[in-house]
């Protein structure tokens, strides 16, 4: 396939922001020289590090990682949504770090044949637990499923019911990033607010819930971006 080539230079580091809300957010109050747009995904970034967004689902994720690892980036936190199950414990508004991850979409396997559950990078998730923890900011870790059309999974009782006792929470990217991290050697981790529960349609986004949080992870990405931790 035809990929233009990125003319740009930069650092080791990225984050990327699977949501548009998460993005514009990030793109305010990350401050940056240089901006470029690919394949509808903005970047903003600068000699030494890089953020990107919005990227939902995993074949987009897929292009885009292979090319993050064309330009040099080894190190990469995500940050997205995700919808918790009803048996969990989780609520809406939490900070939830999957831990572990299953593969109900179709990317990982052209990087993994016959795997089906993939892990974050434990060095960087580890350094993202500490920062958290030293700004005081609450999070919850569990495993979550990974699938491709949320909506037809969610009108599905009978595969809602089948993960609603094994995984805390569903969303489109992350068996995929951690797949591909794995597979292109790059470390990978990743950070979601739980926005909805699963089997229930609302009309309203509860952002309200995670205005809080998401000020406060600012400290920590800039000192991610900025080789601090």
């Amino acid at each position: 396939m035809f990929l233009p080539k990125l003319d740009l230079k930069t650092g080791s580091r990225a984050i990327i922001f699977f949501t548009m809300p998460e993005w514009n957010f990030a793109k305010t109050f990350l401050n940056f020289k240089n901006s470029y747009t690919f394949l509808n995904i903005n970047l903003k970034y600068d000699e030494k590090s890089l953020i990107a967004g919005p990227i939902i689902g995993a074949p987009l994720l897929s292009i885009f990682l292979e090319i993050l690892k064309n330009l040099g980036i080894k190190e990469i936190i995500a940050m997205g949504w995700a919808g918790k199950f009803k048996s969990s414990s989780l609520k809406i508004g939490d900070l939830f770090l999957p831990i572990k991850a299953y593969s109900l979409e179709g990317t990982s396997k052209f990087y993994f044949t016959n795997k089906k559950v993939f892990l974050p990078d434990k060095e960087i998730t580890e350094k993202l637990k500490k920062e958290l923890k030293n700004i005081e900011l609450c999070f919850k870790k569990g495993s979550i499923i990974s699938v491709d059309a949320p909506v037809r999974f969610e009108k599905n009782r009978d595969l809602i019911q089948k993960w609603d006792q094994k995984v805390e929470a569903m969303d489109m990217e992350t068996s995929a990033l951690f797949s591909i991290g794995s597979s292109l050697q790059i470390k990978i981790c990743v950070l979601h607010f739980i926005i909805d529960e699963i089997g229930k349609f609302l009309n309203l986004r509860s952002e309200k819930m995670i205005k809080e949080k998401r000020e406060k992870l600012l400290k920590i990405w800039r000192r991610f971006l900025n080789y601090e931790f």
